[in-house]
């Protein structure tokens, strides 16, 4: 009986980076959605830390043993923030084995590739998403960085018939009618993301007390969700996934 019920779900793959993992240093989208629409759906995280879109087509393998109905794809975050600097760079390249210098020309060539091989070898709906803000200063120049590439998502869901999901925009609207897009900026999150892990760790401290005390709204650390920005995410995947067709 209860395998019955499992097989009659459709699974969505959620196919990303940290913020997919959304391991001890970023809150879940995915668990609200598990919470709203696990009658209907099976949720499969694929996320990976530090993961680039380079790496994500080295993973198509473990998409597709999952035989998805539907893939959600919300990459580029890291192909952003590592081609900002030189020490980003330096960094990024031996940890996930990248062929070359990250750069946002090539984040648009391989996220074209992953839509055009999920849809070949699966068959599955591709959902795109605009990845987060960058930093919740909405006129500092990482947030410009983000439109610039969010601006390419778009353009490259729709050449590719894939759905756009516009988590960016939510995010956008949220801080402007909240904090007046005057938030705290992007000045990276290495250090701050230890320290959250490390309060999560000892303290057990919550992502919104941690937010709170960073002067965040959405974020953690610069990248990282807490509890509201993942779910603005869930509530723009789920109205994306109650539309589809039963």
């Amino acid at each position: 009986m209860i395998t019955d019920n499992i097989n009659s779900l459709k699974t969505v793959v959620c196919f990303g980076d940290s913020i997919t993992r959304a391991l001890l240093v970023s809150a879940s989208y995915i668990e609200p959605l598990e919470k709203r629409l696990g009658s209907r759906y099976r949720f499969v995280n694929l996320g990976v830390n530090n993961d680039l879109t380079y790496n994500l087509l080295r993973r198509m393998d473990d998409l597709v043993v999952e035989k998805p109905d539907i893939v959600f794809v919300l990459i580029g975050t890291n192909d952003v923030t590592f081609s900002m600097s030189l020490w980003g760079g330096l960094y990024v390249i031996p940890r996930k084995r990248l062929p070359r210098w990250p750069s946002l020309d090539w984040a648009y060539a391989n996220l074209r590739a992953i839509i055009r091989r999920i849809k070949d070898k699966t068959g599955a709906v591709v959902a795109v998403g605009s990845i987060p803000v960058l930093g919740e200063a909405l006129k500092s120049a990482p947030m410009q960085r983000v439109r610039r590439y969010n601006a390419q998502v778009m353009k490259i869901a729709q050449q590719e018939n894939a759905h756009y999901i516009p988590v960016f925009e939510r995010m956008e609207r949220y801080l402007r009618d909240e904090v007046d897009g005057s938030g705290r900026p992007f000045r990276g999150s290495v250090r701050l993301m230890l320290r959250l892990a490390a309060r999560r760790i000892i303290f057990s401290e919550s992502f919104e007390t941690f937010s709170a005390r960073q002067g965040f709204n959405l974020l953690t650390d610069g990248v990282h969700l807490n509890s509201i920005g993942a779910g603005l995410i869930a509530d723009e995947l789920e109205n994306f996934l109650r539309a589809q067709p039963s």
